[in-house]
């Protein structure tokens, strides 16, 4: 038997597509070529290109009899009429082929009349169909679907009842995939605290600020825009491409507390370095900064220099793509996530067992040896299904002084115990402050003690 190979006319599609991927699938192996831009609208706008079904025979037949193949689409309909040319032909192929049913526009099934050439042909001769042009029905839900069929009677293949057939095989002729990227890679800058929190340190140890730092100087965090490269659009063939999808209105939005900026101060640069960066618009409350992106990819950073003058809070900084959907794109905003944070350091300090129990007089006691006033802010540990009746506490450890603070204090109650663990969080440097943990049995009315318990408060990560 001859085999149905047409090795000519694969290497014509080889070249008519200039080596970018055409859609295709072989439903002998179930491989899918050709993924498209699922924010665009093929319901309107035809699949053109090179559509190509690709199986075996899959039922031998001799020289100069008629086979019925039968092509079901699932999620789409022609867009173009189906023609017997469709069913490739050459001297190693059918003799003749011919559309017998089905195939008008809007159909979504077409049969083929197929006369043998020769000597027949096997079950495992290979059969290419190029499909017509179709639209997209299903608003790019899931694949199209491609169901190959034959049959032995043109009765049996308008019927195409389950069993009746000499071979069936299906796949995904084409498959859809978002093509916009958006990604965010998040830094955590530390704003100093022997600057009052008005630079940044230079040590960061996520390589938050620049290689080379200026302590003004912070990269926040870094975004990708761009498309999936190997996307097309509804010709097959062609990539798809930001402008496809989005106008030049499109944004990116930063979101936080930028009061302690330099003028000009919230950037986006190429630059890790964020030498050479281009100035965001900063709204009035230097709450919020954007930046037109418009339709060329960018891969940046967000920047931020500060003024040195202002402390610049402990914070989550977010960056949202703010879109504005090009012609036949459905593309969408991406919500605000986090691109960045900043914190403090200074000294955490914990108790990991107080109490507040009546009978004790329970006190937190913290040194001082730095230059300036402290924060000290008290917040607590507590047991599962316990709750304190305050969510935190707040003071001032004085310069270069010893500060008492009652465990009774930072929690007055829990919901049914009176066990706890205490966090202190003071805006020093950790070499300049201590901090033991006392409880005593105490008498109220004769101020006498029969028992004293102190240590040391730990410290997170060193102990």
């Amino acid at each position: 038997m001859k085999k149905f190979v047409i090795k000519a006319t694969a290497l014509a599609i080889g070249a008519l597509v200039g080596g970018v991927a055409f859609a295709s699938v072989n439903l002998d192996t179930g491989v899918t070529t050709g993924t498209f831009a699922k924010e665009l609208d093929y319901s309107t706008t035809a699949i053109s290109g090179l559509k190509v079904v690709n199986t075996k025979l899959g039922f031998g037949v001799s020289g100069g009899q008629d086979r019925y193949i039968r092509v079901d689409l699932g999620g789409a309909k022609l867009a173009a009429a189906a023609a017997g040319a469709n069913v490739v032909n050459s001297t190693l192929a059918f003799s003749n082929s011919v559309v017998v049913a089905g195939g008008a526009v809007n159909d979504t099934y077409v049969i083929y009349q197929v006369t043998a050439a020769g000597a027949g042909h096997s079950a495992a001769d290979a059969v290419a169909i190029t499909l017509p042009n179709f639209k997209v029905t299903n608003g790019n839900a899931s694949n199209v679907t491609v169901t190959y069929t034959l049959y032995e009677t043109a009765v049996a293949a308008v019927n195409n009842a389950a069993n009746t057939n000499l071979y069936t095989a299906s796949g995904s002729l084409i498959k859809f995939a978002n093509s916009l990227t958006w990604n965010l890679t998040t830094n955590n800058t530390t704003a100093d605290v022997s600057q009052s929190f008005k630079k940044f340190t230079t040590g960061t140890t996520t390589g938050a600020t620049p290689a080379t730092p200026a302590v003004t100087v912070a990269r926040i965090g870094k975004f990708e825009y761009d498309v999936v490269a190997t996307n097309v659009v509804a010709d097959g063939v062609t990539a798809v491409t930001l402008a496809d999808l989005v106008t030049a209105a499109t944004k990116v939005v930063f979101t936080g507390n930028f009061g302690a900026m330099a003028a000009g101060g919230v950037t986006v640069d190429a630059n890790d370095a964020c030498a050479t960066g281009t100035a965001a618009t900063v709204n009035t409350a230097k709450t919020s900064a954007e930046f037109t992106l418009g339709t060329t990819a960018k891969t940046a950073n967000l920047c931020y220099t500060v003024g040195g003058t202002t402390a610049v809070p402990a914070q989550s900084i977010s960056a949202a793509l703010d879109l504005t959907a090009a012609t036949g794109s459905s593309a969408a905003d991406v919500a605000a996530a986090t691109i960045g944070t900043i914190d403090r350091d200074g000294t955490e300090l914990q108790a990991p067992f107080a109490t507040i129990h009546p009978d004790y007089l329970s006190r937190v006691v913290l040194t001082s040896t730095h230059s300036s006033d402290a924060v000290v802010d008290a917040f607590v540990i507590a047991e599962d299904g316990q709750t304190c009746s305050q969510a935190s506490y707040q003071t001032t450890l004085k310069a270069g002084k010893m500060l008492v603070i009652n465990t009774k204090d930072i929690c007055p109650s829990l919901t049914s115990a009176t066990r706890l663990a205490i966090r202190a969080v003071i805006a020093a440097p950790t070499s300049t402050i201590q901090g033991v943990y006392n409880v005593m049995n105490y008498d109220q009315t004769t101020g006498k003690t029969n028992s004293l318990i102190s240590y040391p408060l730990l410290r997170p990560g060193t102990n």
